[in-house]
């Protein structure tokens, strides 16, 4: 009877040890990566996101990235500035040089690959304002203004540039005076038509007084003056960027450059319109490099290069 109790005791120790040791071995099932642990839902940012830099969704930045291109109003017929060049198939000159090393630029900032595209808009409509997002950005050399201030948004300026005064190779013509009443042509819309009309507004205040009583054709480009010159139309004078007179000069056009104090100083700037998205993520990206490229001697190389000195300085 003992020994009987003793089995039946030891089967049922048995018995319990199996099933303890069966429960013991069924693993407790990890957490998916499907679905992650609340400590991995709920874990701070990286470094490298937390560092991204948050630009307005609804700014001209953000859509540039978003698009995956820039526009950048240029004029082809602009030289040394910017122009078509027929042999390349390519535009070229200083501010074409500007703009396509912002590009590079840009997207080194970014980290992106953003495309350029050119477009050609007549200079009167880039300096009206109000683009309707046909482009992105002027780099063509606009001078700053108070009234242009009331439609773009400028970054600082890339160079700094002056009005100038040509006339006829056999002219007798040596001050701003002598053109009183005069035939002068000017490009449309530009600082040099305004000066001519007496309502150009800079922080010049050795600003000359244009001539009196001029008779003012305006043409839709300094350029267009220079060539209408050399295919035989007469003007007393012709008021345009000193360069670009130089550069007529140059090409053999029947003019020559008084030697007279510069009527007027201007700084040039990129433009933005201010109809148009926000623009100060853009600006304050714009402002770095154009620093960078002062700094570094970018700006300083490609003026020598496209108009034989440096413009990029204050005087």
């Amino acid at each position: 009877m003992r020994k009987s109790l003793r089995l039946t005791a030891l089967a049922a120790i048995a018995v319990l040890m199996v099933a303890a040791c069966g429960a013991g071995a069924t693993p407790t099932p990890a957490p998916t990566e499907a679905a992650p642990t609340e400590a991995a839902a709920t874990a701070a940012p990286t470094e490298a996101a937390s560092e991204a830099p948050a630009y307005d969704p609804n700014g001209l930045l953000a859509k540039i990235i978003k698009d995956g291109k820039i526009r950048i109003s240029t004029d082809p017929n602009y030289a040394p500035f910017s122009f078509y060049d027929t042999a390349t198939g390519k535009y070229t000159g200083f501010d074409t040089a500007t703009a396509e090393e912002v590009v590079t630029r840009l997207n080194k900032e970014l980290v992106s690959n953003i495309a350029l595209e050119w477009v050609t808009p007549g200079w009167d409509l880039i300096t009206a304002g109000s683009w309707g997002g046909r482009w992105d950005i002027s780099i063509g050399s606009m001078s700053i203004t108070k009234g242009r201030e009331k439609v773009v948004d400028f970054a600082d300026p890339y160079y700094f540039d002056y009005g100038s005064i040509a006339v006829g190779t056999d002219s007798t013509i040596t001050s701003v005076k002598e053109l009183d009443g005069k035939n002068i042509c000017v490009g449309a819309s530009t600082t040099y038509e305004q000066w001519l009309q007496g309502t150009l507004e800079i922080p010049d205040p050795n600003m000359a007084p244009p001539p009196a009583g001029a008779n003012i054709t305006s043409l839709p480009t300094d350029n267009e003056c220079l060539q209408a010159q050399a295919a035989g139309r007469k003007f007393d004078a012709i008021v345009a960027n000193e360069n670009s007179l130089a550069n007529g000069v140059k090409e053999g056009i029947p003019i020559k450059i008084l030697e007279i104090e510069p009527p007027f100083l201007v700084q040039v700037a990129f433009a933005l319109d201010r109809s148009g998205p926000p623009t100060a993520d853009m600006l304050k990206v714009l402002n770095k490099i154009v620093a960078d490229m002062h700094a570094d001697g970018t700006l300083s190389k490609f003026s020598m290069e496209h108009l034989g000195k440096d413009v990029t300085k204050a005087p």
